[in-house]
């Protein structure tokens, strides 16, 4: 099962990964890893196609010199496709960043790919087509939400498990979960959590079931919003559960809004 994780804050800030806690979570999504970021307003992605505990990850030390308002970061458990640097998310498009966990119908959605599109697939995942079929929708209607509704009533007409996903034009953070009525809710959560400035002191958060700590030490006065696949910690109050076929939606002013797609 892949994994996501979206952080959007109201001052660049960094996110500290420690392998000695993320070894469970990484080790059970051994196909990449990867983290989006941004510098100057322009999308930065750095991605290997190797589990991120492996002594040739660069993650330790990316982790620690990443700065920004918004970073997406993902681990990769593959259903087909080889682990490869190309294959692992997430997936960069002008200023658009995408991270996905689940699996789609990549014939049938390369099929109304147009061909400038298709031309900027790299790899052979189908949640690459995926990305680049929501962006074909997005310019198309020329309104996101819009954009983002119609790609999505089209991929469930066929095959599909989950369709969680993490989507970013750098200024907004958009995050979908839904799945399909054979596969488990449970399997495909999403969570967020809202943290004002009086919250933050040592930003740390251990995740029991996985033992996956993030920490960030710019975390003292600034506003953020995460988004993760899991409850990150039980012992703090306020996460919220993603409702099954909304798109959750923060904006460049932390404002938090929540559509019904499905």
């Amino acid at each position: 099962m892949c994994r996501l994780l979206g952080l959007i804050a109201n001052k660049p800030v960094d996110l500290e990964f420690s392998l000695e806690r993320f070894k469970g979570y990484a080790r059970n999504n051994p196909d990449g890893w990867g983290i989006g970021w941004y510098e100057n307003n322009n999308a930065q992605i750095f991605k290997q196609g190797m589990p991120a505990v492996a002594q040739e990850s660069k993650l330790p030390v990316l982790s620690k010199e990443i700065r920004s308002k918004v970073i997406v970061a993902h681990v990769r458990k593959g259903t087909g496709a080889e682990p490869a640097e190309r294959n692992s998310h997430p997936f960069k498009h002008e200023s658009w960043l995408f991270a996905h966990n689940g699996s789609v119908d990549r014939n049938f959605l390369w099929q109304h790919l147009k061909d400038k599109f298709r031309k900027e697939v790299k790899g052979e995942t189908d949640s690459e087509v995926y990305f680049y079929w929501i962006i074909q929708n997005i310019k198309e209607h020329e309104n996101i939400i819009e954009g983002i509704k119609n790609a999505i009533n089209k991929v469930v007409t066929k095959r599909y498990t989950g369709l969680n996903f993490l989507l970013t034009n750098g200024s907004s953070l958009y995050a979908l979960r839904y799945c399909s009525p054979s596969s488990s809710e449970v399997y495909y959560s999403l969570y967020g959590l809202k943290r004002s400035p009086s919250d933050f002191g040592l930003f740390e958060h251990q995740s029991e079931e996985t033992r996956a700590l993030l920490r960030s030490k710019s975390l003292k006065g600034e506003e953020a919003i995460l988004i993760c696949s899991e409850n990150l910690t039980e012992k703090e109050e306020g996460w919220k559960s993603i409702s099954l076929g909304s798109l959750f939606i923060v904006n460049n002013n932390l404002d938090i809004s929540e559509v019904k797609i499905l």
